[in-house]
């Protein structure tokens, strides 16, 4: 079994370490984290914080896909704890009283748990109090009978109008009312007898929990409600873009290995195409009669070359084809090509996917990104915000003509018949590859084994969309 804590600054890695002894232990959680994870059925992702503003942050559907596999997803404190609330119907567990407060509707706010932190280097030292943290002192100092419910509500709204940036209990005393300062200054020195944090209890509750393997993280519950309608296009293209394996220091997405493969294997035309008619002729892709029985389907529905719609497939060079020809590429490209945030593997055909293209594919991938590190900007290009390095378009698209054999008014069909929907799709997935292509030319990717066909197992089709 292997546990994966996300957390930051709600509780120190080294006491993690403690709690819970073998511990993954990452930062705090954002937007595709979960899905880069390599975990199954018993084990658990133990998730305490976040991040909402610097990174997009964790969604529910990454959660519920964890939890559709078999994972146990458990979270407290901070972003698991908001989360917990939100899924626990769905089998996500939670734990503590920031957890109970949000599930019992007490606290709605997200900016509850919001904090400043420093950055990994320093531990993530928080520079902020949550508000969170102020509502549960303040719930202690009434029960203790150091304020007054009607005094607790006061200074809880007094601190709830702060900018969670500046939310302190200095911040709380400098900004009470005047006729509030004695109510104040009973609170603090209440507080500073008996101090209390409200997320890094509720941290070290879920971990020792975890450590003790307490029943109420358990993976699923009769109770549990069915994870419905899980698999959308946005999960799909959220798992090809994160989903990957490091390779020379470089995370490589499923996405990229699948654009190498899509835009450098020089069998991936033919392939992609093999596997779109396949698909739609809802044969096997080693069927030899594939196109064949595309080309009649296609014809049973009334589809010719000149279909209304089918020019918009054609180039004007390609329009004096054979009507049969001019059938299966517009069956190609009509429904073979996706924009590039919905690439993924499955666009790439069966035999181009095996375990020595695929490995060969992330490595050239890992290489670009290397070569796309080093090089200086000049007069071909410049660096995107976030370090990506951009190349005119008139670039990309002279090394990858020139790749393919064609010329700028061919570039557009060539594309197509690789899977991309258009120009801008393409250039988007080649740009990180354009530096490799100019440095080394076309890779030496692994061909397509001779007998290929006969490898793919009965009843493999490919998927289109």
């Amino acid at each position: 079994m292997t546990d994966v804590v996300f957390i930051g600054p709600s509780l120190p890695a080294d006491e993690v370490g403690r709690l819970l002894p073998d511990a993954v232990v990452l930062p705090p959680v954002a937007h595709g984290d979960l899905l880069r994870l390599d975990v199954g059925p018993g084990d658990r992702v133990l998730v305490v914080d976040g991040f909402f503003l610097q990174h997009p942050p964790v969604r529910h559907r990454e959660i519920l896909d964890l939890l559709d596999r078999g994972v146990t997803v458990a979270g407290a404190a901070s972003m698991g704890a908001l989360r917990a609330a939100e899924l626990w119907p769905f089998g996500m567990r939670g734990v503590g009283e920031v957890f109970q407060l949000y599930r019992d509707g007490v606290v709605t706010g997200d900016d509850e748990v919001a904090v400043v932190h420093g950055p990994a280097e320093e531990g993530h030292r928080t520079l902020s109090e949550p508000l969170v943290n102020i509502r549960v002192e303040l719930r202690r100092a009434v029960a203790a009978g150091v304020l007054g419910q009607a005094e607790a509500t006061l200074l809880l709204n007094v601190a709830r109008d702060l900018p969670f940036r500046r939310r302190s209990y200095r911040a709380l005393e400098r900004s009470a009312p005047p006729g509030a300062a004695a109510v104040v200054d009973r609170f603090l020195t209440w507080r500073r007898r008996d101090p209390w944090d409200a997320k890094g209890t509720d941290a070290r509750l879920l971990l020792s929990m975890a450590a003790a393997d307490a029943p109420e993280l358990c993976p699923a519950h009769a109770g549990d409600q069915p994870i419905d309608n899980l698999h959308t296009r946005f999960l799909d293209s959220w798992r090809s873009r994160f989903a990957g394996k490091p390779v020379g220091g470089h995370w490589v997405s499923d996405r990229d290995a699948a654009a190498v493969l899509m835009l450098l294997h020089p069998a991936a035309p033919a392939w992609h195409r093999r596997g779109v008619l396949a698909g739609l002729a809802e044969v096997d892709i080693a069927d030899p009669a594939v196109e064949e029985r595309a080309h009649q389907a296609a014809c049973e529905r009334g589809l010719t070359g000149t279909a209304p719609g089918g020019w918009d497939w054609l180039t004007d060079r390609e329009r004096g084809i054979g009507d049969r020809e001019a059938v299966l590429r517009v069956l190609v490209r009509a429904f073979g090509t996706t924009p590039y945030r919905s690439l993924a593997l499955w666009m790439v055909a069966a035999p181009l996917r095996t375990p020595a293209l695929l490995a060969a594919a992330r490595q050239v991938a890992a290489t670009a990104a290397s070569l796309n590190e080093t090089l200086v900007p000049r007069t071909t290009g410049h660096r995107r915000p976030g370090g990506r390095l951009h190349f005119r378009t008139e670039v990309v698209d002279e090394c990858f003509a020139r790749l393919w054999g064609c010329d700028a008014d061919g570039l557009e069909s060539a594309a197509w018949d690789r899977g991309f929907d258009g120009l801008a799709s393409f250039r988007y997935a080649a740009e990180p590859l354009v530096a490799y292509v100019k440095a080394f030319g076309a890779p030496r990717l692994p061909a397509v084994a001779q007998g290929a066909q006969e490898d793919i197992p009965a009843g493999c089709t490919a998927r289109v969309g």
